[in-house]
């Protein structure tokens, strides 16, 4: 899923108002009639719940609008430009950045984290239809009609029209969702996802195979949720160690985290102890990444899902459980995510 795009946008100039004077059988020069110059059009930015990435701006980068229209004789007025909608996906903050940072590679992460702490906030498109103008249309000038006097009949002077704004934006998108999966990389989250709704992630048994947030919708008792999978989160994250600090932006806007675990393979094989001490120092390192990235992470409701659980035997998940709750307050519930066994997640 694309999440990050730049773009240029250009209001149009306002239309120069007219010098020119009447011209009649009787008054070679008559008096002045220069109309006024048309405005310029607006680029507005909508947000539009039908889409659902940032691709399509991989195509198009660069928005203009057209200038108004130059004031005629006969005190005519020049036509005003319409204004141009580019349309955004709902959740998607727009901000203004410099020109510097249009054409520079956003895959160098020093430039990346220097455009981010740069960045001004113009608006956060978080409702479906909502509008912001993002650059404002030139003002027409007036035409040498509006000069003339008792003391000048035949005025010389007229305006030209105002400039249209223009600016270079990043447009960062923010998911919409109702639940966000988390965890330390290689517990499974994707699969996880894949058996809850209808995505389709790459999977592999490998750290950071989730390398951008994937999103699917389950129905879960009638009710259509949106879930999203990010990229595994590591100790230090949030002083910008691994690739989920880049993602930790998408759970903002969910209302539930899924916090996802998972027993390693060499503490099955050892005491039940071993394999709670384990789940709890990969929970506490996750909860600890998600405390200091802020922005209310740590606050919300979160699930936590050990994945897995055909590897454990019954009793030693009780007996997990049991110890897991007792330390950190929180129920596990057991899940298989490769065998599709998610149907106790929701209870």
């Amino acid at each position: 899923m694309k999440d990050l795009a730049r773009i240029y946008i250009k209001a149009g100039d306002g239309g120069s108002g007219k010098l020119s004077f009447r011209h009649e059988k009787f008054a070679a020069k008559g008096g002045p009639d220069g109309g006024d110059g048309g405005k310029g059009g607006d680029v507005i930015i909508q947000a539009d719940e039908n889409m659902e990435n940032l691709v399509p701006f991989n195509f198009k980068k660069r928005y203009l609008a057209e200038n108004g229209e130059g004031g005629m004789p006969k005190k005519m007025h020049g036509k005003d430009r319409a204004d141009i909608v580019v349309k955004v996906p709902v959740g998607t903050v727009v901000y203004e950045v410099s020109e510097d940072y249009f054409e520079k590679t956003l895959r160098n992460r020093s430039i990346f984290e220097e455009m981010m702490k740069e960045r001004k906030l113009l608006v956060d498109m978080d409702s479906h239809g909502k509008e912001f103008v993002g650059a404002w249309g030139g003002r027409g000038g007036k035409g040498n009609w509006h000069f003339r006097s008792s003391t000048n009949q035949t005025p010389q002077e007229f305006e030209p029209g105002t400039p249209g704004e223009e600016k270079y934006l990043l447009l960062e998108l923010k998911v919409v969702a109702d639940v966000g999966i988390v965890g330390l990389p290689n517990v499974g989250k994707s699969s996880l996802l894949k058996a809850l709704t209808n995505a389709n992630p790459k999977i592999a048994g490998y750290p950071f195979t989730t390398l951008e947030p994937n999103l699917g919708v389950a129905t879960v008792h009638d009710r259509r949720l949106v879930i999203v999978d990010v990229p595994g989160v590591i100790e230090e994250a949030w002083e910008g160690k691994g690739i989920g600090p880049w993602f930790l932006r998408h759970l903002e806007r969910c209302k539930t985290l899924v916090h996802v675990l998972a027993p390693s393979s060499s503490d099955i094989e050892t005491q039940c102890h071993s394999v709670t001490e384990q789940l709890m120092r990969d929970y506490k390192i996750v909860r600890n990444e998600l405390e200091k990235y802020g922005k209310g992470l740590i606050e919300k409701p979160e699930v936590v899902a050990v994945n897995k659980m055909e590897l454990v035997a019954e009793s030693d998940r009780l007996e997990i459980s049991r110890q897991f709750e007792k330390a950190t307050g929180k129920k596990l519930v057991w899940v298989s995510a490769g065998m599709g066994e998610v149907g106790d997640l929701w209870t």
